[in-house]
């Protein structure tokens, strides 16, 4: 997986990543180019599926639910830290997770090296 973590980074607002070349490079898949774990959001092009994820990766996809088809997040922003519990925590379908299986376990772990 190709990492870009010293390309320079520009924000349109303090928790929207985007690469200062607008044009992203082709093996790049994702907006966000660091190693870091990112929330991201996903339109299946196949279905027309939409969802979030506080889960995702540089140029990691996601499983449609409905079409099983790889789907690319096409915004990604920072996790935001709060002093207020999480709304809703839902379960991250490690199955679905491009890097959860690479890692062979859930990409969100506290114990996860990866980006460290």
């Amino acid at each position: 997986m190709a990492c870009y973590a010293k390309e320079k980074m520009t924000t349109t607002s303090p928790s929207v990543l985007l690469p200062m070349d607008l044009k992203m490079k082709t093996e790049n898949k994702t907006p966000y180019q660091g190693n870091r774990r990112t929330c991201g959001y996903f339109q299946c092009k196949k279905c027309n599926k939409h969802w979030f994820s506080a889960n995702t990766w540089a140029n990691c996809s996601q499983k449609c639910k409905s079409c099983n088809s790889d789907v690319y997040p096409y915004k990604q922003v920072r996790h935001q830290k709060s002093d207020e519990p999480p709304k809703e925590i839902r379960p991250h379908p490690q199955e679905m997770c491009q890097k959860c299986r690479q890692l062979g376990y859930f990409c969100g772990s506290r114990f996860n090296s990866y980006g460290k």
